[in-house]
């Protein structure tokens, strides 16, 4: 997919300018590489950002005849508007890894809720760091098979080759939470119990 853009100038008057004429101000950074500050067609921006996914591959040409294969890296938004007031690019090196959140998806109906438990994801993302030829636009987990007291952690996921998560600590990405019959049945059967000694 590919975006235009040119070089411009810095500061806040020239970007209140820009967005006045349907432009929006934007930055690329990379390793080794010097920031370029650029403006962008808002119109021709927004169709390719709803086109595409989260990490899709951009390629950005500058006025000039500089290519480079990029990411979204952040997008600021308006709160009222909704307009992007700027966007980040990043530029890829192959080779090179970088540090990219990716959302996690769940598929299928966990057994365990199917039972009467509670799916809860703590975690809608995790922070990986990937070789640009390798970055996912998201991690699928199957829950099918979770049952109720299951916890999945993010060491358990299997990541792509060339992914690797980045995180010292083990946390929680999903959990079935709720009783198992077993559980219930106890409980019930101490109430009873409970309620005999009272008539008693």
């Amino acid at each position: 997919m590919i975006i235009t853009a040119k070089e411009r100038e810095v500061g806040t008057k020239v970007s209140r300018r820009m967005r006045r004429n349907g432009k929006v101000p934007g930055v690329v950074y990379g390793i080794d590489f010097e920031n370029k500050h650029i403006e962008l067609d808002k119109s021709q921006l927004l169709a390719g950002l709803r086109k595409s996914r989260r990490n899709d591959r951009f390629e950005l040409k500058l006025e000039s005849g500089e290519s480079y294969n990029v990411i979204v890296k952040s997008i600021q938004w308006h709160p009222v508007t909704d307009d992007i007031v700027h966007i980040d690019f990043y530029k890829l090196t192959e080779g090179k890894p970088i540090t990219v959140d990716i959302p996690i998806k769940l598929t299928g109906e966990a057994k365990g809720v199917k039972l009467g438990g509670d799916l809860y994801q703590p975690r809608k993302r995790i922070t990986v760091v990937a070789l640009p030829e390798s970055i996912p636009n998201e991690i699928v987990v199957d829950i099918s098979d979770m049952n109720i007291g299951d916890v999945l952690h993010v060491f358990d996921l299997d990541m792509p080759k060339g992914v690797e998560v980045k995180s010292t600590k083990n946390f929680t990405l999903v959990a079935i939470l709720g009783k198992t019959q077993e559980e219930e049945e106890t409980e019930e059967e101490t109430e009873e119990e409970v309620e005999t000694e009272e008539e008693q």
